[in-house]
């Protein structure tokens, strides 16, 4: 591998930073963790405080992008959709930190009229392996590739992925994160010389859902690594010549445009046609990249200590403005991605016919051919010629064609509507919904109106036929249901000119009586019955306002006149007579009337029986420091065993001792209460209170005497 690397600043010097000459097979022994890329940029000039080269407005003019059905400036911000590149995010893969990239960016768009690109909304920057250090260098670059990438799709949301340093494994790692991210393109302005295991690394770039671009290289005949590989677009570089207006006035070859044969990439397919190599070759395509014909470029980052304006080429400069190219064209709905080769396949698709008639469209019309100059002295492939050659490969792009060719072919078309799309209608009523027909891609003609509905529908259009050009049509549709209609219909109105159908649906609820409540229960109490159900599967398509109760008491003998109207599912009947058997059933009302019954249910209630509590000590008075033994007897006709007793003392100073327990099968429980030596001498109370599910609770009393 040769490095050449030149720094000199001067107006007439040209200043190459990192620049390889590619050698196949160089790397043929290494891994990409010990790869190290270069940026291809060239500097012609440093212009400190005022822009040189082409500005953006040159570019847009001389490759025909002011052309374009889509616009570079707006009145309002980035985010109006007629900007170039709208709704796509370009993903910038650079190395290293360029700390002041938002805010350059920032003044270049002003220095030049471009729609702002705001830091964490237009523009954004990741950095997947943490903050990097700042290479001035790099730093250049990543004000090129920024700058210029907005400048082409100032639509377009830039997504800057920094790595933390110039070696292709962490390069990849950025190109991962930038389609992880969602870019749908990802330009690519660094590149090093190509190595035997690099087919392999190739499915970093087989994307269903990006488009991949990098720079061929700036050191003249010879290929590189990422631009080798097939699923990647290559930009070689031309000399763009202008007239004073800035319309295009012709290209060459530019001398440092890389190109050439893979040593190890087999040849795609959309290179049969266009390739006599048994391997892939490039460029695939070209752009203004001659540092004489640089473009303005804003860095505040110091390099060699100069940081302001500076006038930049290379091959460096092509790859972003092709990734923001992909950009307008995926606007516009091309769907351009390189899985399959479908991005390349489509720009080769573009320039049929090229080895066969060079001069014949689409090809002339979508591609300058660039027929003169060279990138060396190695013969045919390092001299351009008609077609496609290994210097600027297809050629650079005259947007106003290229792009819209890129694009799918949109046919006049139009759309149908209704309004409102659902209707409630009651049984033996109408209502009204509008049709409405608009013309798609200028359609103008007249579209015949049709509707499908069901039997328990009839239909009224005002019109069957409606007018359509700039102004849309439109039709009254009535819809009347029977008397005895109910449920959700659909009714159809399709519209018909020739080859054309459009339809669109209107929904039609006609309410009914609900369904039936479900799951009726009853259970009895202390002369009451509770009552819960549960709603029914169907509010018959108008809400449910209350619900009816209905009592009797024998079975199906609840009557016609409800007991109670309530609005939950339960309901308390505080009526009803202890050992006197109730049968229920209950009924769901809306706007339109009454449901049938529920399922019957039916419940005694009785009354709660009470516990009773006696409490009795072992003797009527005991001495200080002894034991005083209290039993608790509980019962209901009989003795409870397993009710919950709490016993509480009180002493004649109004000390409280409390113990709780449950009683055996006899209905009784045990205390013993120890009477301190000095306690308290007087009358002492021990009081029981009983508790048990399904019962009343019942408490009693006794005294004893402390001497």
């Amino acid at each position: 591998m040769v490095n050449k690397t030149v720094f000199a600043i001067s107006i007439i010097a040209l200043l190459l930073v990192g620049s390889t000459l590619a050698v196949p097979g160089a790397f043929a022994s290494k891994s990409p963790r010990e790869i190290d890329t270069h940026p291809p940029i060239h500097i012609k000039k440093f212009s400190g405080l005022s822009p040189s080269g082409y500005f953006p407005q040159t570019i847009l003019t001389a490759y025909n992008f002011n052309n374009l059905s889509c616009t570079h400036t707006t009145t309002t911000d980035w985010t109006d959709p007629n900007l170039c590149g709208h709704g796509q995010t370009i993903a910038i893969i650079d190395a290293y930190d360029d700390p002041n990239i938002a805010s350059d960016l920032q003044t270049f768009d002003s220095q030049f009229g471009l729609p702002s690109c705001p830091a964490g909304s237009c523009f954004v920057k990741l950095e997947p392996q943490g903050t990097p250090n700042t290479n001035s260098g790099w730093a250049l670059e990543i004000s090129l590739d920024v700058e210029w990438a907005h400048s082409i799709a100032p639509g377009a949301k830039i997504m800057l992925v920094e790595a933390k340093n110039s070696y292709l494994s962490s390069l990849l790692n950025a190109v991962d994160t930038g389609v992880g991210q969602g870019a749908q393109q990802l330009s690519m302005s660094w590149g090093g010389s190509e190595f035997s295991t690099e087919s392999s690394y190739d499915y970093h770039f087989n994307s269903g859902t990006t488009s991949f671009f990098a720079s061929s290289g700036d050191s003249g005949s010879g290929v590189e690594y990422p631009a080798a590989s097939p699923y990647v677009v290559s930009v070689g570089g031309t000399t763009l010549n202008v007239d004073s207006s800035g319309n295009y006035a012709g290209e060459t070859a530019w001398s440092g445009s890389g190109g050439g044969v893979s040593a190890y990439e087999s040849k795609p397919s959309y290179q049969n046609n266009f390739n006599s190599y048994s391997t892939r070759t490039v460029p695939d395509v070209a752009y203004d990249a001659d540092p004489n014909t640089g473009v303005a470029v804003y860095d505040s980052v110091s390099y060699n200590g100069q940081s302001g304006w500076f006038q930049v080429g290379g091959t460096s400069a092509g790859a972003p403005q092709w990734a923001a190219i992909s950009a307008i064209a995926n606007s516009g709905n091309a769907k351009l991605a390189s899985a399959s080769f479908g991005t390349s396949n489509t720009l080769y698709s573009a320039a049929s016919g090229a080895e066969s008639t060079p001069q014949t469209a689409p090809y002339t019309s979508n591609y300058h051919d660039i027929t003169i100059g060279s990138n060396g002295n190695c013969g045919v492939i390092c001299n351009t010629g008609s077609g496609y050659d290994e210097v600027t490969g297809l050629g650079s792009l005259q947007s106003n064609n290229l792009i819209p060719y890129l694009e799918p072919v949109v046919a006049p078309d139009f759309a149908i509507s209704s309004n409102p799309s659902s209707l409630s209608i009651n049984a033996g009523s109408s209502a009204s919904s509008t049709i409405t027909v608009s013309s798609i891609n200028s359609f103008s003609g007249s579209v015949n109106l049709a509707v499908s509905a069901p039997a328990a529908l009839t239909t009224t259009l005002s019109s069957s036929s409606v007018p359509v050009s700039s102004t849309a049509g439109s039709a009254i549709l009535t819809i009347s249901a029977a008397s005895n209609a109910g449920g959700t219909y659909s009714v159809t109105v399709t519209g018909t000119n020739n080859t054309l159908t459009h339809s669109t649906t209107i929904t039609v609820s006609v309410p009914t009586v609900p369904t039936a409540p479900q799951n009726l229960a009853a259970t009895g109490g202390n002369n009451q019955i509770s009552l819960q159900w549960s709603a029914p599967a169907s509010d018959g398509g108008s809400a449910i306002t209350a619900y009816n109760v209905y009592r009797g008491t024998t079975p199906g003998g609840e009557g016609t006149t409800p007991i109670a109207t309530v609005v939950t599912t339960s309901y308390i009947d505080s009526t009803a007579t202890n050992g006197q058997t109730y049968y229920y059933h209950v009924t769901a009302v809306n706007n339109v009337g009454e449901s049938s019954p529920s399922n019957e249910a039916s419940a005694t209630p009785q009354q709660t029986p009470t516990l009773s509590a006696s409490v009795s000590t072992d003797k009527s008075s005991y001495t200080q420091n002894s034991y005083a033994h209290i039993t608790v007897t509980v019962t209901s006709g009989s003795p409870i065993s397993g009710a919950s007793v709490t016993l509480t003392i009180k002493n004649p100073s109004g000390g409280i001792s409390q113990a709780t327990g449950t009683t055996n099968s006899n209905g009784q429980l045990t205390f013993s209460y120890h009477i301190a030596k000095h306690a308290a001498t007087g009358t002492y109370t021990a009081s029981a209170t009983a508790t048990k599910s399904g019962y009343i609770s019942g408490s009693g009393s006794t005294t004893f005497q402390v001497t």
